[in-house]
């Protein structure tokens, strides 16, 4: 059975309002650094619960943009809307580390950061996102819902074989 941790904390020396979440998935780090890298991979399982991509684009290397369109509910249920996400890759190391900016058109003015880190572990390979900077616990918060389900959709996706 995989596991998985969600934390969610105030970094006291900064300040910084941040979210991690660490899984362990049934995969290799191949797979899950191209599930984030691949636009073709990026459209199966971002966003969370019945949220759907009909745009990504990703130019995975340092410098390098991208931008995500989501589409849909994040609830059963719950209200349709459209969130688009850009942002510049800050550090490539394929298989091992991404990190990118963070802009969302739903908080506007907010600039974060979001790494990724993998590293091979009995059973497939550690998945660590950290995402940090936001301006507010409300934006926190709704990250912290929005990255857990999407993470539990890259998950599936990664694990098929």
């Amino acid at each position: 059975m995989a596991t998985s941790m969600v934390e969610n904390h105030l970094t006291e020396k900064t300040g910084n309002l941040k979210v991690e979440v660490t899984r362990v998935i049934k995969a290799t780090r191949k797979r899950v650094f191209d599930a984030w890298t691949r636009p073709e991979m990026i459209r199966q399982w971002f966003g969370p619960g019945g949220m759907k991509v009909p745009e990504a684009e990703a130019d995975a290397r340092v410098d390098g943009a991208y931008g995500i369109t989501m589409h849909g509910a994040m609830e059963p249920g719950g209200v349709e809307h459209t969130g688009r996400v850009t942002g510049t890759y800050t550090r490539v190391e394929p298989y091992d580390l991404l990190a990118f900016t963070w802009t969302a058109n739903w908080a506007p003015g907010e600039e974060s950061l979001v790494t990724i880190t993998l590293r091979d572990v009995e059973g497939g390979t550690e998945m660590k996102l950290v995402h940090e900077g936001f301006a507010t616990e409300e934006s926190q918060k709704g990250h912290m819902r929005g990255w857990t389900g999407g993470i539990d959709k890259l998950q599936q996706l990664v694990e098929k074989n």
